[in-house]
């Protein structure tokens, strides 16, 4: 199995590596630095989600211009993550995540999750045009906070790190994926049993 990932922050790469290595552990899992196609800083559900999807196409294609496929019956993922974050209707920002699968034949899967109500402190920058990355990196000082802990990691302490908040998510996408055949026999359990 090889899986491109729509991005080379280890972050997402080891999630994707958490997320698959029970199934596939000897999987081949390689980032490619692929536009979103959506804002730098997604602050709807729908536009988060189309940013996963759109990085899982072009990390797809990406890594099949560059991939000998010599054998037929390897399987070729490619997969996106997408942060953001949403306003519910009590006028809260809550962060969102989502990933996407795809794969050869087109189709693709897509899992959300990870909500949590963002802290007003981080919140108001956002709300204001920028993204949650260097508000994190200014309220802590920690560098390229993004590829660590994130804000998850930051306001849990470390509690739950990015990867695993990541790879839960990675790894219900990837499970649409592996189970996509879950109701091939249904139909004729169905007819049978209407018989």
């Amino acid at each position: 199995m090889t899986i491109f990932v729509g991005s080379t922050n280890p972050v997402k790469l080891n999630a994707v590596k958490v997320a698959i290595s029970d199934e596939y552990p000897d999987a081949v899992i390689q980032g490619f630095e692929v536009q979103s196609q959506v804002n730098d800083q997604p602050m709807t559900d729908d536009e988060t989600m189309i940013g996963s999807i759109n990085r899982a196409k072009a990390a797809l294609a990406a890594g099949l211009s560059q991939h000998n496929n010599s054998d037929v019956n390897e399987i070729v993922l490619g997969v996106g993550l997408e942060g953001g974050v949403l306003i519910n209707d009590q006028d809260e920002m809550w962060s969102t995540v989502w990933a996407a699968v795809v794969d050869q034949q087109g189709n693709h899967y897509v899992a959300n999750g990870a909500r949590v109500r963002v802290p007003d402190v981080i919140a108001e920058p956002i709300r204001l045009g920028q993204e949650m990355g260097p508000v994190m990196q200014g309220l802590t000082g920690i560098s390229d906070v993004r590829k660590k802990q994130g804000m998850f990691g930051v306001i849990t302490k470390d509690f739950v790190s990015r990867t695993e908040e990541y790879g839960a998510i990675a790894k219900c996408a990837l499970g649409l994926w592996y189970g996509r055949d879950w109701n091939a026999g249904l139909k004729n359990q169905i007819s049978i049993s209407k018989k």
